[in-house]
């Protein structure tokens, strides 16, 4: 990786932080008690350049942007393969729920629709081996193949396996990283290893074998875990289980996935102020993308069914007083 390529890097990553969520704006958007209102603030801060009535529509345009930026920067990145890569796969996992809600469709002859995917609308393919030859050079349909790969047994399997491939590949490319470049993107993927690895132990009761700060013999434990009391005795021996909350098995997984959230914000956020001259960075501005549409929707949902501040803030990936 040459210097002036990674420098270049930064720079970009740079500008595009500049235009991520501050805890100013968050606190602002959560003071109103109208989503449209949020929304119209998110406009006067040139957050968003268009914005819309109607809240499905509202989802779509802030998932578009945060595609869009994503793009953007893995077209940037070009010249630095592990950035351009990491970039990539974050734009899967901004559109793997549409990419899987096609499946569904496609698995139970619906008809397909998706503004997303319209290469896959216009094919109309009528089982998933069709599907796969629609994506074949593409992230998703890499991703398809190695889903496909492990046998699922159902479309439930399917999707979790689709899923897992997002922390798969990440790691396989961070991995090759050394140093101070290593530890910055250990910190930003330690929490989702080990919650992508629980989950599928919890939901599909299948071991794999990444995983950060959880031990193999917990995931195991997971995997043969014979009742949802049984799982819970389990889940309360990791190492996250301070700021978990075991109401039940899905509430366990629930908040564990915020604390691997929360963890990587703050390790993104820490990364540019190491050295300026990694790759890490686009690790780090892609994840800050990602957060800020799960929480700027987070929000909008919240205020569209009124629900208290304290709650919504519960679900964020900032930590705000």
């Amino acid at each position: 990786m040459s210097v002036p390529a990674l420098a270049y890097l930064t720079s970009i990553s740079r500008n595009f932080k500049a235009k991520t969520l501050t805890k100013g704006t968050i606190n602002e958007i959560l003071s109103e008690s109208d989503w449209k209102n949020a929304v119209n603030i998110l406009k006067e801060r040139n957050y968003l350049e268009e914005t819309s009535d109607n809240f499905e529509e509202m989802e779509f345009i802030i998932k578009k942007n945060t595609i869009e930026n994503l793009l953007q920067l893995g077209n940037l990145s070009m010249s630095v393969k592990t950035s351009h890569d990491i970039v990539n796969l974050y734009y899967y996992a901004v559109t793997l729920d549409e990419f899987e809600s096609l499946i569904a469709s496609v698995e139970n002859g619906v008809e397909l629709r998706s503004r997303f995917f319209p290469k896959i609308v216009d094919a109309k393919p009528t089982n998933v081996n069709e599907l796969l030859n629609v994506v074949r050079d593409t992230i998703h349909g890499k991703a398809l193949q190695y889903a496909l790969g492990k046998n699922p047994k159902n479309l439930s399997q399917l999707n979790s396996y689709l899923d897992y491939f997002f922390i798969s590949e990440l790691t396989k490319i961070t991995e090759g990283l050394r140093g101070d470049w290593k530890s910055f993107a250990d910190g930003v993927l330690c929490g989702y290893k080990d919650y992508y690895t629980v989950s599928l132990a919890l939901r599909q009761k299948v071991q794999e074998e990444i995983h950060c700060k959880v031990s193999v013999d917990t995931i195991k434990d997971l995997v043969n875990a014979r009742s949802n009391e049984e799982a819970l005795d389990t889940l309360r021996r990791l190492p996250y289980a301070r700021s978990m909350d075991f109401s039940n098995v899905y509430t366990a997984l629930s908040t564990l996935h915020r604390v691997a959230r929360v963890q990587a914000r703050n390790a993104s956020l820490n990364a540019f102020m190491g050295s300026p001259f990694t790759p890490v960075t686009a690790l780090a501005i892609a994840e800050l993308l990602k957060l800020d549409m799960e929480d700027l929707i987070t929000i909008l949902n919240g205020l569209k069914l009124g629900l208290p501040q304290e709650k919504i803030k519960a679900k964020l990936s900032l930590e705000l007083v």
